[in-house]
């Protein structure tokens, strides 16, 4: 798996991919990360355990923190394991969960934590579409929105989130 993944990162402009392996497989979550091609997002791996995230940062086990709030618990323990994750230089996606509504709060915690990332899934229900909405209008803030893959490249709201949206309405 780690070549493959390896291999689809380096052929096509993959620059994340989430939860790559099960849940306790910290090895091969580890290897691959430490390949350095693309940004590995620790899910189920991390649970938004700040202990679980420790050991991440550790053993160099992955380099971003999926952030299910409701996962963690509080807002308050969410802002907490988001600056475990930034001292650590990780990229951060606030994600949705099933069953939500059009409350678009992850987009203003999104923002307002500059996490750079978020998670709405794809643009085909109204509560995930309004997030995505939210988001890009927020985005005119120019706030720091990175990812720690290849480069640490900077993601530039502007060109990215209208993609959530429309890709038509990319710029190139």
């Amino acid at each position: 798996m780690i070549e493959m993944y390896s291999k689809l990162c380096t052929e096509y402009p993959i620059i994340s991919i989430e939860q790559p392996f099960d849940k306790d497989d910290w090895e091969h979550t580890q290897l691959l990360t430490n390949l350095g091609v693309c940004q590995v997002v620790g899910d189920d791996l991390l649970m938004a355990n700040p202990k679980r995230i420790d050991r991440a940062v550790r053993e160099g086990t992955c380099n971003a923190l999926l952030l299910k709030i409701n996962q963690i618990g509080t807002v308050t323990e969410a802002i907490e394991i988001v600056k475990q994750a930034k001292d650590a230089h990780w990229g951060i996606v606030v994600s949705h969960r099933s069953g939500e509504t059009e409350d678009s709060f992850i987009a203003d915690l999104a923002v307002g934590l500059a996490t750079g990332q978020i998670k709405t899934g794809a643009p085909c229900r109204g509560e995930r579409v309004s997030k995505a909405q939210s988001v890009k209008l927020k985005s005119n803030f120019h706030l720091p929105w990175r990812h720690a893959g290849k480069n640490n490249w900077s993601l530039d709201p502007a060109m990215v989130l209208p993609m959530m949206i429309d890709p038509s309405t990319a710029k190139q």
